[in-house]
This record gives structure tokens, sequence and C-alpha cells, in this order.
């Protein structure tokens, strides 16, 4: 197939199995913690830094990448990260001790964050502003499958070869999909431009409301890891579950990611999408506060969970689309930033709920959630209007240009 005939479908289907792939090589660590401490002689504490570090060269690359892409093109981007995605997890295969696994999960941190913000970048490159909402959906949603799927799957595969085998078939997977895209991915999104890095961050931030809306996104990320980050560990002691068994309620819990992609992709198209993001916050955030406070049958506790994850990760296709009508040219380094507040979320989700759990258990751990997922309805609703270029705007301009 000649990669200048590649359709946009195509080019979907390419970008949402790459997107899949980021989720699993960085939560794929958890299954494999017990194994790797065993291997090389230390403590699943210790082990687990190794996922903090993939995060760290995740958020740095993210943020400085942005203006390559929007330079240079994100065909030549999205082949780089998923060849530095295989190094890393076929490198990790051959680690020696702790520290060369260090150095080859800092390699697939890096290249792990070229994949989503440059298959956003590519989506809006390739698609009318009139469908881009519902392939955005589409994107997001695939990133939801692969978390739901792959980590189950590095476990089985972990029971099936040890633990050098999960690496060795994401790597492999990883290089097979770079294959894919340097096949048939369209080879130019865009001309070329000169590398003028920092004019790329000041046509984005030109916007004050496009910090408002990284700010609202962290704000929601930090009340929906919150909830991820100590929903098994409530099920353990609230409920007496063992471990083991938490891995079905968490993978039904993780379906919110999906349905959060296909709504809100659909959401993303609306005239009043920015009202929908406000009340999915409120939503949310009272989901959790009744999971984590009202005591019932675990099975209504992942129910409320699964909707509150859903409902917090709505926006994400709304927030988006935003960010995207906003960066003109830079639409990379838009993505990127939104990758950053992605991963600001993270953190604070996880530091500060663990936090609010040692000074008051699990209700104020809820009641954080609710917190902050007030405070992002009430960014969204003083600070944020929608864009000049919203996509029934947006519409409205390619029909009259068209007659024209």
């Amino acid at each position: 197939m000649d990669p200048r005939q590649t359709s946009p479908t195509m080019s979907l289907i390419l970008l949402c199995t790459a997107v899949s792939l980021t989720p699993v090589v960085v939560l794929m660590l958890g299954p494999l913690l017990v194994a790797l401490a065993h291997e090389f002689q230390t403590s699943v504490a210790i082990v687990g830094q190794l996922a903090s570090a993939t995060a760290i060269t995740w958020g740095i690359t993210a943020l400085l990448a942005g203006p390559v892409s929007d330079a240079y093109g994100r065909r030549r981007m999205l082949l780089t990260g998923l060849l530095l995605m295989a190094v890393g997890l076929l490198g990790s295969t051959l680690a020696w001790h702790y520290w060369s696994l260090l150095v080859f999960r800092l390699l697939t941190g890096v290249g792990a964050a070229l994949v989503p913000p440059n298959s956003v970048a590519a989506l809006a490159d390739l698609f009318p502003s009139t469908g881009r909402g519902r392939a955005m959906g589409w994107l997001l949603s695939a990133s939801g499958v692969g978390a739901a799927v792959g980590v189950p799957l590095v476990a089985l595969l972990l029971e099936t070869g040890g633990w050098r085998l999960p690496f060795t078939v994401m790597g492999m997977a990883s290089l097979g999909m770079g294959l894919l895209f340097w096949l048939w991915f369209p080879r130019q999104q865009q001309p070329s431009q000169p590398l003028a890095f920092f004019s790329h961050y000041r046509e984005v931030g030109a916007h004050t409301m496009f910090w408002y809306m990284l700010i609202a996104n962290a704000l929601q990320q930090m009340g929906a890891f919150g909830m991820c980050g100590y929903l098994a560990a409530y099920l353990m002691q609230t409920y007496q579950m063992p471990a083991g068994d938490t891995a079905l309620p968490l993978a039904l819990a993780g379906v919110g990611v999906i349905l959060a992609g296909f709504v809100g992709g659909r959401v993303a198209d609306q005239r009043h999408r920015l009202t929908w993001c406000a009340i999915s916050c409120w939503g949310g955030g009272l989901l959790a506060v009744l999971a984590f406070t009202v005591r019932m049958s675990p099975w209504a506790t992942v129910a409320l969970a699964l909707g509150m994850i859903g409902l917090s990760r709505l926006s994400g296709a709304v927030t988006s689309m935003m960010l995207l009508e906003w960066a003109g040219m830079s639409r990379s380094t838009a993505t990127g930033l939104f990758a950053v507040s992605n991963q600001t979320g993270i953190f604070g989700g996880a530091a500060l709920g663990g936090l609010m759990l040692a000074l008051g258990g699990f209700p104020s751990v809820g009641l954080f959630c609710l917190g902050v997922s007030v405070i992002a309805a009430v960014v969204l609703h003083l600070k944020v209007r929608d864009s000049a270029a919203s996509p029934v705007q947006m519409a409205l301009c390619e029909s009259t240009t068209a007659t024209k």
C-alpha cells in the first residue's frame, strides 16, 4: 500500500494500536514486581521505583519533544518513539542487574512519551473538525483497552515463561508497530518548519484559557488516580478480599476509561461540551465519596468506581480538542503539555491521596477526590470559554470556504 494513499481510517487504526501499547509498557511492572525483586535480590519497594523512573523521563520528553514534532512532522517522532520503546523493552530482557534495568526503563519512558501526544496531533492533521471528536474518542478508548487487556496478558506471560518473556513480547510488538508505521503511515502531515523551539510555546501560551484548561485537567486526573490508586487497598481492607481476587473488580473499574473514550469523543463535537465537562467533575467527585464512605457490597463499590473513573476521564477528549483548536500549528507542543498535565495529576493523586489516607482513612481519600473535582469544575466555569474554533463554528467556516 502506498503511504500517500493510506486512508484516514487506516491511519486511525495504526494510531489506536500504537497508543494501546503505551499504557501496557508503563503498567506492566505491576505483575512483575515480586519476580524482579527476587531476581535482583532487592525489595519490592525498590523495584517499584522503576515505574517512577519511567514517568519522569515520560514527562520531561513530552514537554521537550512537542516543538520538534511541530517542526519536522509527526511520522518521524512516532517512528522514533516506537523504536526507542522496542529498544528499551528488548534491552530489559538482557538486564544483568537492577541498575541496567533502570537504564532501559528510562529509555522506555522516553519512547513511550513520544507516541500518545504525536498520535493526538496526527489525528488532528488527518481528520476534519466535524469528525475529529469521535476519532479522538476512539484513540482514548484504545488507551483504556491496552491497560485493561495488556496487564493481565503480562501476568499470563510471566507465569508461562518468566519475567523476561513479557519484555520480549512487548518489545517485539513495539518493533512490529514501528514497521507498520514505516510502511503505511502518511509520510508528511504538515509542511516542514524551522525549529523555533520557544516560538511554539509562545503560540500555545498566548491563550490564557489554555493554561486554565490544563489546570482543570490535572485536578480531574488527581481525582481519578486518587480513586484508582487506592481502590484495591480499600477492597482488601474493607471487604477482606485477597489480593488476587481484586483483579476482576479492578479490570471492571477500568472499563470506565474505555466507555469514557467513546462518550467523550461524541461530547467533544457538541456545542455545550464545557458544560458536560463541569457536570462530569461534580458527578465523579460525588461517586468517589460514596464509594469510599458508604459500606455496601464490593461489586456496588466497583460500580461506583467505574462511574467515577468514567466521568473523570470523559473530559479527556474535550480537553484534547480545545487545546488543539488553540494551538494553531503547534499541535504537538500542545499535546505534550497535555501529557505533562496528566502526569502531574497522576503524581498528585497518588501522593496527596496517600497523605489523606494516612490522616483520615479512606473517607478522607473520597473527600480529596471530591475536592479536586469541584475545584476543576469551578475553574472550567469561571476561567474557560469555548474556543472560537469550536467544531460547529469550524464546520461553518469550512462550508463557506468550500462554497467560495
